[in-house]
């Protein structure tokens, strides 16, 4: 096998002797980042530091990490391709390599707009509401966590080794970092209020904020919720000042002396029509989103109550099912109990001997009972014992 291949393991872990140009980056903890190059183009390799590198524990938790991230497909989540055994390295998450800065350095670096703050906020928000789709909580979102590649046009969220998920059963351990964690533990949410306050939106995302760092009860409960308020904040003064601006300038226009125009009057008029038509039309939309949106929840919740409804019938009619059965299979072995008919069967040494009236009874309730069920219980108890015992005994 050439040094361009690789193999897998039992385990699944690919085992790779392809990467080259080995590169530490700074890292905390346990983690060790490595650049490296492989076909070509550079990838970060996440593996774990000399002292936690046979470790079982670490390594379960490397495992974990890789098995979340995965699973998520997104342009604005880090893009994770394997699992492999690196030599000099051990086990190593392979992903694809940003080229740019990290959130905390682009808000100190750049000066950014209050445009480009808000783009950047949208696509955050976009992001960490994908990642809860999937059921998955990042559970350490910080500045630092979030990479804004060189042109700053794009968001990459990164670093899920404190994420979990509700179907993982192990390492349940607590998370955060201060500053960005809630009273009661870590929040996405909560996080994701202190990063919008860092951002600096100015006065309409306070309603917004403040919900986010509210108390659990009041808190945010669904990211994109968070998107659609912050959005309507910042959309609909633009629509507001707009039309004042209109308005106003009909007014200078009439104070101004060039009222008689009517043309001018008339195509300023058509102006604000225009644009109180077009802002009518945008409510209508939202409206219908929003009613939308509604009618499918009120539809699955519906639905839901049906099921859980049927479920709840099932289960009674099993119950009297159980209870039906059990009271018939009482009656039956009391009946055939007065019969005699397990001492006879125990008592009996000859064939011609041999009395019939528990078989005889046995063969009755057979026949008088329509339920398969009963039938089986009569068989298996009564008639097939009855069948075997005569089998052994000489005529």
């Amino acid at each position: 096998m050439s040094s361009s291949e690789s193999f897998f393991t039992e385990q699944g872990v690919s085992i790779s002797a392809e990467f080259s140009e080995f590169s530490l980056l700074p890292s905390q903890g346990y983690s060790l980042l490595v650049r490296a190059k492989r076909y070509g183009r550079w990838w970060l390799l996440k593996a774990l530091k000399e002292p936690y590198r046979h470790d079982s524990m670490y390594q379960t938790l490397l495992r974990k990490e890789y098995e979340i991230t995965c699973q998520l497909q997104h342009p604005m989540v880090v893009s994770v391709v394997s699992l492999e055994e690196v030599a000099g390295y051990g086990l190593c998450i392979v992903m694809e390599w940003i080229e740019g800065i990290t959130l905390r350095q682009w808000l100190s670096q750049e000066h950014p707009s209050l445009s480009q703050r808000l783009h950047v906020a949208d696509m955050l928000l976009e992001a960490v509401a994908y990642v809860h789709s999937r059921q998955t909580q990042h559970r350490d979102l910080k500045p630092s966590n979030i990479m804004l590649t060189s042109d700053g046009h794009h968001l990459k969220l990164i670093d899920f080794g404190l994420s979990d998920t509700d179907s993982h059963a192990i390492l349940k351990a607590p998370a955060g970092t201060e500053n960005y964690m809630a009273p009661e533990g870590p929040s996405d949410v909560y996080a994701l209020g202190c990063i919008l306050r860092q951002l600096n939106l100015g006065w309409r995302s306070r309603a917004v904020i403040s919900r986010c760092l509210a108390p659990l009860p009041q808190r945010y409960t669904d990211v994109s919720l968070i998107q659609r308020h912050l959005r309507r904040w910042f959309l609909w003064p633009q629509r507001v000042a707009l039309i004042l601006c209109l308005v106003v300038m009909a007014a200078m226009l009439f104070l101004a002396g060039l009222s008689h125009n009517r043309q001018q009057v008339q195509a300023l008029s058509d102006s604000i029509a225009v644009v109180s038509q077009a802002n009518k039309e945008e409510i209508n939309i939202q409206k219908s989103k929003t009613d939308s949106i509604n009618t499918k929840a009120d539809s699955i919740r519906q639905q839901v109550e049906r099921i859980h409804t049927q479920q709840e019938a099932e289960q009674s009619a099993l119950q009297q099912r159980q209870a039906y059965l059990s009271q018939q299979k009482s009656i039956i072995d009391r009946k055939m109990k007065a019969t005699g008919f397990q001492q006879m069967l125990d008592t009996a040494t000859h064939k011609r001997y041999i009395t019939l009236p528990g078989i005889r009874q046995a063969y009755d309730l057979l026949n008088a009972t329509p339920d398969l069920e009963l039938k089986q219980y009569i068989e298996t108890h009564y008639c097939k014992p009855w069948l075997k015992r005569i089998d052994e005994l000489p005529y």
